[in-house]
Parts: structure tokens; sequence; C-alpha cells
């Protein structure tokens, strides 16, 4: 699920494999914890360039920046064994941010939706050995 995180959120055309979809039940439809979700995110959201937010041994965050039709989000991708999230810059000024596709790999834990200040910081977190992609709203 890690790795189809990324591709799906990343640019570029990314493939998914039928038989992870459906023989290996990863699609989880109707699930913000699946592939489907995923596949969703990279239709609506995921245009534009990327900027890196945060890159390091445990906690890896980025966004892309919109283009057309498809506004933007962040990704944050968590290497560490438990809830991890960081303080970053975005794009967005007093802005709602909403986790609209989670993992991970021992809590499938919604992560909180956070609100973004006057300078467009804010906190971002995802689960252990996990990610999360959030949306403004």
């Amino acid at each position: 699920m890690l790795a189809y995180s990324y591709i799906l959120t990343h640019e570029g055309y990314p493939c998914v494999f039928w038989q992870d979809y459906y023989n290996y039940n990863l699609a989880m439809s109707g699930s913000a914890n699946g592939i489907e979700a995923l596949v969703e995110v990279h239709e609506k959201y995921a245009g534009g360039t990327t900027t890196v937010l945060n890159a390091d041994d445990q906690l890896y965050m980025m966004q892309r920046n919109g283009w057309e039709g498809q506004p933007g989000l962040i990704y944050v991708l968590n290497n560490s064994s438990q809830w991890a999230g960081k303080e970053v810059s975005t794009k967005w000024i007093n802005t709602k941010l909403k986790p609209i596709a989670y993992w991970g790999a021992t809590d499938l834990m919604e992560p909180a939706e956070k609100i973004t200040d006057h300078l467009a910081q804010t906190d971002l977190w995802a689960a252990g050995r996990g990610f999360s992609v959030y949306i403004a709203i």
C-alpha cells in the first residue's frame, strides 16, 4: 500500500496491478484505506508540480500544487513504527485540511482534520508505516 500511495500521489502515469486490486482485495471499495481511494485521489487532486515539504529517514511530506481542475494535495509517508507528524508550510492559508486516504501497518484510524494558520502552517500526521493524503476543503 505504501508503494501505491506514493505512485498515485506523485507526478507520472501510475499502474495498478489487477491481482492487487481484485485478487488480494487491496481496492477496499468504499474505504479510505485502499487502492480505490488512492485512484480517486490521483484523478481528482494530484495535479501540478511537486513541492517537498519534509524529507528525512522517518517522515516524507510533499505537496502537489494543483493544475487546472485538480486543486492539489499533501502526502505524508511515515516510515517509523508509531504515529508521526511535523509542522510544515503549505500553499493554503486559513484552510481546513481533511484526510481522504490513509493507511497504517497496524492502525487504520483516520488522522485528524487540521487547519492552516495565517502563515499557511499546520502539523500533519500519518500512522506508523503508513500514509495520509490531505486535501483542502
